[in-house]
């Protein structure tokens, strides 16, 4: 073998070793290549879950502002309906009061004026509880 040939077979050595490395690059790229377009795909799925656990987490906030909005307005009725109890018990404790207060005048004149009538002979008044039942003799 001469110079020349050696170094023609070193340069076809050289490209042989250049083609096996750009070979296994090229396999080496192909699968980088695969990957990702897998992390792509699988980064798309994610966008599409995100989208809708997004949407289902807006759905049950709305869900959770209507029923704080329903106990909103419970808890107004309860306040309206306790300010209208206790409205009504001092209208009844007024109420009675002032029967009590009538009765106090009623019996004093109820009096005078059946003594007038058994003055004059005629039959006494009835009683109130005898015209009402709802009143008793206190």
């Amino acid at each position: 073998m001469n110079p020349t040939e050696n170094e023609q077979d070193l340069a076809v050595i050289d490209k042989l070793h250049l083609l096996k490395e750009l070979r296994s690059r090229n396999i080496q790229l192909e699968r980088v290549k695969q990957k990702i377009k897998k992390e792509f795909e699988a980064k798309e799925n994610e966008d599409k879950y995100l989208s809708q656990y997004k949407e289902e987490l807006e759905l049950l906030q709305q869900e959770k502002m209507a029923h704080v909005e329903e106990l909103r307005l419970i808890h107004a009725d309860i306040n309206t309906l306790e300010a209208t109890i206790k409205q009504a018990e001092q209208e009844k404790t007024k109420s009675f009061d002032s029967a009590k207060k009538l009765h106090q005048e009623y019996v004093p004149l109820k009096a005078k004026v059946d003594h007038i009538r058994d003055i004059l002979g005629l039959e006494r008044t009835s009683e109130l509880s005898e015209e009402d039942h709802r009143i008793t003799k206190t």
